[in-house]
């Protein structure tokens, strides 16, 4: 999850980037401005399928323990 963690991280300071950027650029030509808007729509659509990524990983880690410890459970079970 790590390395899931540290996309997230870094999509999260891009996208505060390009916020501020997108705000700084009413002096900048409309081009330039529309530019920057397009890669900001771009990235919010790509942090928001990382961010359900990461739920359905999340999940499925919850699911994979809980299966563990129930493994587990029956085994200790077993021993008695």
């Amino acid at each position: 999850m790590s390395q899931l963690d540290l996309a997230i991280n870094r999509l999260d300071a891009a996208m505060a980037r390009l916020d501020a950027a997108v705000a700084e650029s009413a002096a900048r030509g409309e081009k330039d401005r529309e530019l920057l808007q397009s890669e900001l729509a771009i990235l919010r659509q790509t942090y928001d399928l990382l961010q359900t990524e990461a739920r359905i990983v999340a999940d499925q880690l919850d699911d994979v323990i809980d299966r563990l410890g129930d493994v587990a459970q029956v085994e200790a079970v077993g021993q008695r």
